[in-house]
């Protein structure tokens, strides 16, 4: 595929099936979710912490898929085919190291996690179990997130996305026979589910590899697995350092919040596991528009074609952030009904309702930062955006969160009061940033 196709694409065609995957990919957690809690809310608390640490390493996985991607677009741009395809092998093969190494971790060091997270005793059994399965899920999962990176920027989007639906429909089923005991089965709890999230992402290696090799003709070498060129490994590194490290900060920042929620109690553990699984799939519009944004910017930047990435970029953010609100206030205007559709809990109710004002102000601001952050990313100026985030969350977020959350006793609204305030701050520094044009030195020597 030569790299003028991808940047004369629209970023609506790219970024569609980019929402419709990353969704399907929550929407695993999210169906886990809704279906444990029609069977008991002890099981959504000691669930809440597994996810957490498997967002967490998802995470760490991700990081590298966004380093190959920019490097991988960048030589497109460039047309150096042969480059791109070396790129692709040296990041299966990190991300398969990574995978095992977080799989191990969680494995050995599961139970210690569990009981740094304040998790009540009684959840104990049932939290590490779930936590324990969904650890080998990890390495799988480190594989599919590279692959459908590497579909992705070759322009192949939806391809990546119908293998993740493939893959929900199969976890689905999955669950329905474990948790609810059908076709007379024995009922497994949590444990069958991990199990069934397991089975799924399998299936996804499989098929995704499959794609890459038959339908991009990647030939894959075994050799080049092995023997990483110093070079590449580093320039993906060089974006994906960063980017980890922002993502890092971003999950410390928020575990620490969930550490003072753990201190309101069960309910509260119960609402923010909740309300965190709605706000993600608002994030989800923003995030995809960004990553269709950061392919063209990866390709036109990677063909030094700077004065389009530069307006592109706006464009995008416009979009973006169009879309957000509106997804945002209809959000707003139907949370009674869907509260009561996720939740029989009236005190969990009454704790979220104040949540969905607030969002209408926050999410827009969040959008701003994660196209900004994008697209610094795709430039090559990875740093930058790792700084504000250590910046803005440690000395405003955390601390107008605690203060206001826990000393004032304003509970979760409290807390998230100090995310909003972080994500606009941080948003509208990173867009000076790009505003300003230093990105345009930081180029990847190509």
């Amino acid at each position: 595929m030569h790299h003028s196709d991808v940047t004369q694409r629209s970023l609506f065609s790219l970024s569609w099936p980019i929402f419709i995957d990353i969704f399907l990919h929550l929407a695993t957690l999210l169906i886990n979710t809704y279906m444990i809690s029609r069977v008991s809310t002890a099981y959504l608390a000691a669930m809440g912490v597994g996810n957490q640490v498997f967002d967490l390493c998802i995470t760490i996985f991700s990081f590298i898929s966004v380093g190959c991607s920019v490097v991988i677009a960048q030589y497109l741009g460039a047309g150096n085919a042969e480059q791109a395809k070396k790129a692709i092998h040296i990041s299966i093969a990190f991300n398969f190291v990574l995978g095992l190494i977080c799989a191990l971790l969680t494995i050995f060091f599961g139970y210690k996690v569990l009981i740094l997270m304040n998790m009540p005793e009684h959840l104990m059994a049932d939290g590490f179990g779930y936590l324990h399965i969904l650890g080998i899920c990890l390495i799988p999962e480190a594989l599919s997130l590279i692959l459908a990176a590497c579909l992705r920027v070759h322009g192949k989007s939806k391809a990546a996305m119908y293998v993740t639906l493939i893959v929900n429909i199969i976890t689905i089923f999955g669950n329905m026979i474990v948790l609810y005991g059908f076709w007379g089965m024995p009922q497994f709890g949590l444990i069958g589910v991990a199990w069934s999230t397991v089975f799924g992402r399998l299936v996804s290696v499989v098929l995704l590899a499959c794609l890459l090799s038959y339908g991009l003709r990647i030939k894959f070498n075994v050799r080049d697995f092995f023997f990483w060129s110093k070079d590449l490994l580093g320039k993906i590194l060089h974006i994906g350092l960063p980017a980890a490290g922002e993502n890092m900060v971003w999950i410390l920042q928020y575990m620490t919040a969930l550490a003072f929620i753990g201190l309101m109690g069960e309910t509260a553990l119960a609402a923010q596991t909740l309300y965190f699984q709605i706000s993600l799939f608002v994030m989800l519009f923003g995030i995809s528009v960004s990553i269709g944004n950061e392919i063209m910017v990866g390709h036109l930047v990677g063909a030094k074609r700077f004065t389009e990435a530069f307006y592109k970029t706006f464009h995008s953010l416009k979009l973006g952030v169009g879309v957000t609100v509106v997804v945002v206030v209809i959000f707003w205007l139907l949370n009674d009904d869907m509260l009561h559709f996720l939740s029989k809990d009236d005190a969990i109710i009454k704790m979220l309702l104040p949540m969905f004002l607030l969002s209408v102000f926050l999410e827009p601001g969040r959008t701003i930062n994660i196209v900004m952050v994008n697209a610094l990313r795709a430039s090559g100026d990875a740093r930058f955006p790792l700084y504000t985030a250590m910046f803005f969350m440690w000395c405003v977020s955390i601390p107008i969160g605690y203060f206001l959350g826990v000393k004032m006793e304003m509970g979760i609204l409290g807390i998230w009061i100090g995310f909003f305030c972080d994500e606009w701050l941080r948003g509208l520094t990173n867009a000076y940033r790009w505003k300003s044009k230093k990105w345009q030195t930081k180029r990847l020597s190509i």
